[in-house]
């Protein structure tokens, strides 16, 4: 297969089924939760800066169209592009503008229906062993790493809008193997465009715990060592903690032990999406 990814390329072994089999379970939870929510939880803050619990929603309510329509797109060859002119921070809330004010009953059904097409769209490319690639912020990447990208976001959001409401699950530890295993493709992607080298690695701790080291230079490279560096060679701290804070959701210096300079390295990302 010929490669569209501009840019070294991304190595992580990701195993489709078992992917797919965590989405579905989390989209179900998920809307299961908010199925209870009551119009007061509606329209209560959300940890997302200026979005409320419905903004939130909608905003998975176009993730979930866009990953169908990148799942839909591999099943078809094409290579034209998605994220072309994505900007993390003006693209959504320019896509969230029109869903303002929509029933919440309607995202709901768009999240639920979409969530089965992309699933049964993706186990298709499994079975077939279709090795496409999909359009994604990161680029072109292999196409079960666009479904991790939407676990990733959707994982992060189901507790940007529960944790407010004291009703957020508990951790699901494949869930959050998955999300934090992607969590580093994409600082290590954030890495690679400033021509970084280097080494990242994580004890994720706790009842979801394990270890996965990221590698940046002629690609990025996420893998998982049996045991990696001693404590004073990785970053360590609780498994959710962590990956919230990677993500923009708390200071990662605050919440995780380690090197200053890997705490600095592993809070770039986190400190790009929070606007810092």
């Amino acid at each position: 297969m010929t490669s569209r990814r501009e840019g070294p390329p991304i190595r992580v072994e990701v195993d489709p089924p078992t992917l797919l089999d965590a989405l579905e379970r989390h989209r179900a939870r998920l809307l299961g939760s908010l199925e209870a929510l009551d119009a007061a939880a509606w329209a209560a803050p959300s940890r997302c800066t200026a979005w409320p619990v419905a903004d939130v929603v909608a905003h998975i309510r176009w993730g979930t169209d866009v990953g169908l329509e990148l799942v839909r797109r591999v099943g078809a060859g094409s290579g034209e592009r998605v994220f072309a002119t994505f900007d993390p921070t003006a693209t959504p809330e320019a896509e969230l503008a029109p869903l303002r004010g929509i029933d919440p009953a309607e995202h709901l059904a768009v999240i639920r229906t979409g969530t089965e097409r992309i699933l049964a769209a993706a186990r298709g490319l499994a079975a077939r062993g279709v090795e496409g690639e999909a359009d994604t912020p990161l680029g072109w990447v292999p196409w079960p790493l666009a479904v991790n990208h939407l676990l990733w976001d959707s994982w992060l959001h189901e507790r940007d809008v529960l944790v407010p409401l004291g009703g957020a699950p508990e951790p699901d530890p494949l869930e959050v193997h998955l999300v934090g295993s992607y969590q580093l493709v994409i600082l290590g992607a954030v890495l690679s465009r400033f021509g970084a080298t280097a080494t990242v690695d994580l004890r994720l701790e706790g009842a979801c715990g394990g270890a996965h080291r990221l590698r940046v230079g002629d690609g990025v490279a996420v893998d998982h060592p049996v045991e990696p560096p001693g404590e004073q060679g990785c970053i360590r701290g609780d498994a959710v903690a962590v990956i919230e804070a990677m993500s923009g959701r708390g200071e990662l210096a605050g919440l995780a032990r380690g090197p200053a300079e890997m705490l600095t390295v592993g809070g770039l990302l986190g400190r790009r999406l929070a606007g810092k």
